[in-house]
């Protein structure tokens, strides 16, 4: 029995799983996961510790970034063995050494190029992917609400829903600062953003609601107002955590909310990128490549996010909200322009039906039809009367003709 969701979820981890290689590649990936953990709660109870738990953590982007480059050159052996685990240990330690001394290098000679790359690349582009498969399964929900028409009571609902999305954002903002209101008006940075963000996801709803007034009368309509519905509820669950109590010791249930993003995109991201190995087109990838850019960005995310609470030139508090406050933001306008898109394409699908009405089918005429009953008429009398004269056939087809003038 499949269901269909968790079955999709499952077949794009199993990629991750294909060879030794990659076994052994998503072995480390989890203990970069686990490690960065243990280091950052460490650094949070010996603050001193931070330079540490960032030389460390940051080595496991820096490896798969590493990775993937000469994957892409078609070295990934050299990073790790297809035919031994112990090899490939071996390989690791060399390799995360390397890792070290570049990430060392970048920070202390190129701290712009450092922070391109694991703020700017891997910690936004993750939040971008996330965002893009969030969308983007949004609308898969949505398109199988094949409506065909657009009732009174669907519009009343659809209307509803629109007005329930402000009371989901605002709500949430309330919310929180109802439990939260002292510490968000002792870090005002944070409260900012946090307001801020709030408005781009009403203003998302905003937009949303032109589009439906646009879609009314289309078989879009419903489509729009449920990806509107899953936008703003992703957006009230990102108020919620960048506005509650912050809790810098660690949190189970955020760490495992955290996880599961983590590997839902990775079953995402991994898949899509891995298909285009079996497609041809120009631009070609390997499924090594697919999983080291997987692996970097989600490391690199992940490092970021964990990484930020126990920097000592960022407040710890803003720091910690800082993942789920940039989602805030990147969230609504990634689903504004692939609902755009999606609208686009539905649009184009439709055009070619409203183009061809019934009554402009060729309709072939009598003259037109003659001709063609001629080549019948000849076989027809070659096979009764094989013998006949070749005057014989013209005398039959005058007979035919006769009759029909008649």
């Amino acid at each position: 029995m499949e269901i269909p969701m968790l079955t999709k979820f499952v077949n794009g981890l199993k990629m991750f799983w294909e060879s030794r290689r990659l076994r052994w590649l998503t072995i480390v990936f989890v203990l970069g996961l686990v490690l960065t953990t243990v280091l950052q709660q460490m650094a949070l109870l010996v603050p001193s510790a931070w330079a540490y738990a960032t030389l460390i953590s940051a080595a496991f982007p820096m490896f798969f970034l590493l990775t993937a480059i000469l994957s892409l050159l078609g070295l990934q052996r050299f990073v790790a063995s297809e035919e031994s685990y112990s090899s490939s240990a071996v390989m690791f330690i060399i390799w995360i050494f390397v890792s070290i001394i570049l990430q060392v290098y970048f920070v202390f000679n190129l701290f712009a190029v450092f922070m391109i790359v694991y703020f700017g690349i891997a910690f936004l582009g993750w939040i971008s992917f996330q965002a893009y498969f969030s969308t983007r399964t949004s609308l898969g929900y949505a398109e199988k609400a094949d409506v065909r028409e657009n009732s009174r009571l669907m519009k009343v609902l659809v209307t509803m829903s629109h007005i329930f999305c402000y009371v989901v954002i605002f709500g949430a903002l309330g919310y929180v600062l109802s439990i939260n209101l002292t510490e968000l008006l002792a870090n005002l940075p944070r409260l900012a953003l946090l307001v801020l963000g709030t408005l781009v996801a009403a203003s998302f709803n905003f937009f949303n609601g032109m589009i439906l007034g646009r879609q009314r009368e289309k078989t879009t309509f419903v489509n729009v107002a449920l990806i509107g519905l899953f936008i703003s509820l992703y957006s009230a669950y990102f108020i919620y955590n960048a506005g509650k109590t912050t809790t810098l010791g660690f949190d189970i249930v955020g760490f495992a909310i955290t996880i599961f993003f983590v590997f839902y995109t990775m079953s995402s991201v991994g898949s899509t990128l891995a298909s285009r190995a079996e497609k041809e087109t120009r631009w070609k990838i390997s499924k090594e490549l697919a999983v080291t850019l997987t692996f970097f960005l989600a490391s690199g995310y992940y490092f970021a996010d964990t990484i930020l609470p126990i920097l000592p030139s960022v407040d710890p508090v803003l720091g910690a909200a800082m993942g789920d406050l940039t989602k805030l933001f990147i969230f609504p306008l990634v689903a504004l322009v692939m609902e755009l898109l999606f609208i686009r394409r539905a649009g184009k699908v439709l055009e070619p039906a409203a183009e061809l009405p019934p009554e402009e089918e060729p309709i072939m005429t009598e003259e037109e039809a003659e001709p063609s009953e001629e080549p019948v008429v000849e076989e027809i009398a070659e096979a009764e009367e094989p013998d006949v004269e070749e005057e014989k056939p013209s005398e039959l087809e005058e007979n035919l003709w006769e009759e029909e003038d008649q």
